[in-house]
């Protein structure tokens, strides 16, 4: 009986251990949840600057997991961004897609659903960053696609952001990673600062946007908060 008595306590140890984690856990996930809802809808001061005239034409693409910034190739000129690094050099080229993420995960995976808890787990823990460049030569519309006019400061300070996410030479060039593709004339190169939880693709997105003076949420986690502050400045 004496034994029997030693194995309940500790049994019943173990069930009170495992269910004050698993409450610590979720009681973390909701904290993290409110943060990013109050980081959403409390938006950053726009650029009081801008005006009406001479502007230029982004997008900003989300489709509900992961958001990128489009640029006119033009206006990303400046970036280090070497036209021979491209499959089609750049012919035909009217946009350049630009998305910050997890090094792991964005050369791992072609679609969610390639996602591991392996992939997951090393993504969020600080793994490098990378830059994925794709050109595009089509129309840009359709779900997702978000239009915004720049003037010239903001721009240059969008482009400004982009252009210090790309980790680069001794020469100023972007330090591309050889052979990885998802083999639609893209290419990878790497990047910082490091993903994490707290900081990802759509929260790149969000600071990019943000230091070139449009007002979204001053924390993006998710590209749901990229979507709802999109829809937001188009209703103004």
């Amino acid at each position: 009986m004496n034994g029997l008595s030693k194995t309940g306590r500790y049994v019943r140890k173990l069930v009170r251990g495992a269910t004050l984690a698993i409450g610590g856990v979720l009681v973390l996930l909701l904290l993290y949840l409110v943060a990013a809802v109050a980081g959403t809808v409390w938006t950053a001061a726009p650029d009081s600057r801008q005006t009406d005239d001479d502007t230029t034409t982004i997008y900003v693409l989300s489709n509900g997991f992961h958001s990128d910034i489009v640029l006119p190739v033009d206006a990303a000129a400046e970036l280090p961004i070497a036209a021979t690094d491209l499959p089609g050099r750049l012919a035909g080229t009217r946009y350049l897609i630009l998305g910050w993420e997890s090094q792991t995960a964005y050369t791992s995976l072609l679609a969610l659903t390639d996602m591991t808890i392996e992939i997951a787990a090393k993504a969020l823990l600080f793994d490098r960053s990378v830059m994925h460049v794709l050109p595009y030569g089509g129309e840009m519309q359709g779900p997702g696609v978000y239009r915004l006019e720049l003037g010239p400061d903001q721009l240059r300070k969008l482009v400004e952001f982009i252009d210090a996410t790309f980790s680069v030479d001794a020469d100023g060039r972007g330090e591309l990673l050889p052979g990885i593709t998802q083999g639609y004339g893209d290419v990878f190169y790497r990047a910082r600062p490091r993903f994490s939880l707290f900081y990802g693709c759509n929260a790149w997105t969000g600071e990019a946007l943000r230091h070139a003076g449009v007002p979204v949420g001053v924390w993006t986690p998710f590209a749901q908060s990229i979507e709802w502050n999109m829809e937001r400045l188009s209703n103004r």
